[in-house]
């Protein structure tokens, strides 16, 4: 590991162990983890693929740690038992369809884990849905094994969704209340928190819903084919 990060480990409050598994870091609470694993991913990752193992990240009363595997720093793909929910081994809490997973997009993972509230996460370029949590496959009464293949723009009326975007676009972060699908045979009005961000280069949208969703009748045009 890097000198920065053993000064850090060094630090009164942290503690770290070397196994068979790789390394295991304890950190005094949740936010000096997710900094460490912000500031230093980069090398984490590096540091697991030199020891062949994993280093994982975790605080008091923690119950899903944050993992970095060595494939994170190469072009190889994952091995099926380091997929998005193993790394952050949280007993299926929360899901991705995604087999890249930088450091930033690995912290809302978790945050999504940890949150009560339904989360989904959203790549804008193809409108894909790749992550949610359990509050949200229960709310969409879908396998998140499903929802995290929908193109979004099936569930949406398109002129919601244009405005949707526009918005993000323009404020980035707010909240609105609209209709859309739940599933194949549920629309709903819901409350949701939106969010625009960017990781290496590609924006995503996050949605938070704040209300329980009310069902009403499905509206005309709406489950067209995904364009």
């Amino acid at each position: 590991m890097s000198v920065s990060i053993l000064r850090t480990l060094n630090l009164p409050g942290w503690n770290y162990k070397i196994s068979f598994e790789g390394i295991s870091i304890l950190a005094p609470t949740k936010r000096d983890a997710t900094h460490l694993a912000q500031s230093y991913g980069d090398a984490l990752s590096e540091t697991a693929s030199k020891i062949k193992g994993k280093v994982r990240i975790g605080w008091r009363g923690c119950k899903h740690p944050i993992e970095f595997f060595g494939w994170m720093s190469s072009a190889e793909a994952p091995q099926p038992s380091e997929t998005a929910e193993s790394i952050l081994s949280c007993g299926g809490a929360v899901f991705c369809s995604q087999l890249h997973i930088p450091v930033d997009l690995l912290y809302r993972m978790v945050s999504a884990a940890d949150n009560e509230r339904p989360v989904s996460i959203v790549r804008q370029d193809n409108r894909k849905q790749i992550i949610v949590n359990q509050p949200m496959a229960d709310m969409l009464q879908t396998p998140p094994e499903v929802a995290t293949q929908r193109v979004m723009n099936h569930f949406w009326l398109p002129e919601d969704l244009a405005q949707l975007e526009q918005r993000l676009q323009r404020q980035g972060r707010f909240t609105w209340t609209y209709s859309a699908g739940l599933n194949e045979q549920a629309w709903a009005v819901l409350t949701t928190q939106f969010e625009a961000f960017e990781v290496e280069g590609i924006w995503y949208r996050q949605g938070t819903c704040l209300s329980t969703p009310q069902l009403v009748p499905i509206p005309p045009g709406a489950f067209a084919p995904a364009a």
